[in-house]
């Protein structure tokens, strides 16, 4: 009998490596993508050894679309794997001032099409599974602060809704939308508290949320068998405008 195992896309670092991690205390063997991040990468998979499980990593780089994803052909021997966690993400400021095009593809590549790509992979290859797509609380905004990032995850959010929908009812497909959770990675991290909090004002909580409450919520998606489609909003309203 193989070993359960769950893939984690840009599972090196923040909240990609939080997942990892709770899905490895839940026995789950971890695939952990990385591009960019090796050594942040390599120094995760320690931590998730140490937990009683083993940790593959795999580097692709999802902005190029031509390069060939072969997961199942990979590991298909080894591990069984039962959820994916498309995660992968970038983040450029861009508006309707923003040359055109090489950005937006850039964003679709990396957050849309990698999770496009690994959903049909996973349909195709596997009986039954749970697929997690990682969203933004701004899919709700019609801002042009982040014109391109915004469409890729917008267009996820739809493609989460459509994907649950056609693969159901062998796959679960759902989606987390986080909110003020962790600072942008140039803050340093001693003033990335105030940043937040001060962030945090414009929201019906005011305050903000932990890496943590993510991974619960993924926590909530493998136990509760009976929820497709799904859309949680992990972000102290701030969907609510």
């Amino acid at each position: 009998m193989l070993n359960k195992a769950a893939l984690v896309t840009a599972g090196a670092n923040r909240i990609g490596k939080t997942m990892a991690l709770r899905l490895a205390k839940l026995g789950y063997h971890i695939i952990l993508h990385y591009n960019r991040s090796e050594q942040n990468a390599l120094k995760t998979k320690i931590a998730i050894e140490a937990l009683g499980v083993s940790c593959t990593t795999l580097k692709i780089d999802f902005s190029n679309p031509h390069q060939t994803i072969t997961l199942f052909n990979d590991f298909e021997k080894q591990l069984d794997i039962q959820i994916i966690i498309n995660n992968a993400s970038d983040f450029n400021k861009s508006n309707f001032e923003t040359e055109a095009n090489d950005l937006l593809f850039h964003h679709f590549n990396i957050t849309f099409l990698s999770a496009y790509k690994l959903t049909k992979l996973f349909a195709q290859n596997k009986p039954k599974g749970l697929i997690v797509n990682l969203l933004d609380t701004k899919i709700t905004y019609n801002s042009t602060a982040n014109l391109d990032y915004l469409l890729a995850k917008k267009t996820l959010f739809a493609f989460t809704k459509i994907a649950a929908k056609e693969l159901g009812p062998n796959f679960r497909v759902n989606a987390i939308a986080p909110g003020i959770i962790l600072p942008p990675p140039e803050i340093a991290v001693q003033k990335g508290t105030a940043y937040m909090m001060e962030k945090a004002q414009n929201i019906p909580l005011k305050t903000f949320g932990d890496v943590e409450q993510i991974a619960n919520t993924l926590q909530f998606f493998i136990e509760n068998k009976f929820i497709t489609g799904q859309t949680i909003f992990v972000d102290g309203g701030e969907h609510l405008g």
